[in-house]
């Protein structure tokens, strides 16, 4: 019985690493939807990333504009591409949308490229949170098979403490893989949680 808990916008040299390492400590795998931009930036976190979890794309920056058109996706998706293959040595087959928005593209058109499209059965919050009691109290009750959760590793905008801060995320994962544990789930790639 398993869950999903995935991490968006990194890799990001300050909190990939320590989340990289508590999920490590606690036997769990997750999905990490890589921006192109930030990949290039952090390519052996990246690769250690790699190493024993799911990296999909996030496509190459974080911008909303690129699923309005046919075309800007697919010169947006070539980007990706080309970073992922240049550094991972293998083109992504699963897909986050930044802000989980798909615009004009369908499913069909992403099946045609080996993409799957995956969104989430409920966020964190992380994206809004000073502390790492909000997180735990948003994430915590919702736990149950089946599952995906959506956690940030990449820095917003904001300040070092408050909302862009990865920190709270950091300092709320141990509590919520012990939840995870308690409710004997396990924490998996998308790609175990679908096969």
């Amino acid at each position: 019985v398993a869950l999903a808990l995935t991490f968006d916008d990194g890799p990001n040299d300050r909190y990939t690493p320590a989340i990289l390492e508590l999920l490590d400590r606690a036997g769990a795998r997750a999905t990490f939807f890589f921006s192109g931009a930030e990949l290039e930036k952090f390519p052996d976190l990246a690769r250690r990333a790699a190493e024993r979890h799911e990296v999909g794309t996030h496509l190459h920056a974080h911008d909303r504009a690129k699923v309005r058109t046919r075309l800007a996706f697919e010169e947006e998706l070539r980007r990706s591409f080309e970073v992922h293959e240049r550094i991972l040595g293998k083109r992504p087959t699963a897909l986050r949308f930044p802000f989980g928005d798909p615009g004009i593209i369908r499913r069909a058109d992403l099946r045609l490229l080996g993409l799957t499209a995956y969104h989430w059965t409920f966020s964190s919050e992380d994206a809004s949170a000073f502390e790492p009691t909000e997180i735990v109290r948003h994430v915590v009750p919702r736990l149950h098979a089946g599952a995906i959760v959506l956690f940030h590793d990449g820095r917003g905008p904001g300040s070092s403490r408050g909302p862009g801060s990865r920190r709270p995320t950091v300092q709320a994962l141990p509590e919520v893989l012990d939840a995870v544990a308690a409710r004997g789930l396990r924490a998996v790639t998308l790609r175990e949680l679908f096969t």
